[in-house]
């Protein structure tokens, strides 16, 4: 994949881009709300000044998107392309080129199906445009949110990962980890397009 890291991406109530420096306020609000960070497997942040350090890396990586809301011009999450690292998943069988894919969103806009909009559209791009064989994509167990939008999305539980990370509560928690190939992508929407 070549670094296209001024990419706009647009659904019907979502833009998705890279990473400006003036989101940082915006950035700050979820990124320091206290069930956003643990979802994911961080700590909110508590420092303005580390979060700002956190931003400038998420402003370097061609395949980050933050999701803006076109109808406030706010920025509440994130969701980004990476590559996949076996090293994260001792015996999953990643195909070359493969992706994975991750996001977060401040809490004020679960369940507003902005989560499952913007998957929808980086999975759109990732498989017609970026032309990858498949995406990999999981979340903590005790995320039920996120496996929820994941089975919105049409992907399809591969494996499950013991002591993963650690949750909200200082326990351990598994990875439920989920696939989705080029060939079944195109099935999925195909199918969608008939009905």
């Amino acid at each position: 994949m070549n670094g296209d890291n001024m990419k706009i991406l647009e659904t019907e109530r979502l833009i998705l881009r890279n990473y400006k420096e003036t989101d940082f306020d915006d950035y700050w609000e979820f990124a320091s709300q206290p069930n956003v960070g643990p979802m994911a497997g961080w700590m909110p942040y508590t420092d303005k000044n580390k979060a700002r350090e956190r931003l400038e890396l998420e402003i370097s990586k061609p395949y980050q998107f933050a999701i803006v809301v076109k109808e406030e011009n706010r920025v509440i999450g994130s969701i980004e392309i990476m590559e996949c690292k076996k090293e994260r998943y001792p015996g999953c069988e990643f195909e070359d080129n493969c992706r994975e894919i991750g996001y977060i969103l401040s809490e004020y806009y679960w369940g507003k199906g902005y989560a499952t909009e913007a998957l929808k559209e980086i999975m759109r791009y990732s498989f017609n445009e970026l032309n990858v064989p498949s995406i990999f994509i999981c979340h903590a167990k005790a995320n039920i949110g996120s496996g929820k939008v994941q089975d919105k999305c049409g992907f399809k539980v591969i494996g499950e990962y013991p002591n993963f990370r650690t949750w909200i509560d200082g326990t351990d928690t598994s990875c439920i980890m989920r696939k989705m190939t080029q060939e079944e992508y195109f099935e999925l929407i195909n199918k969608q397009s008939r009905n």
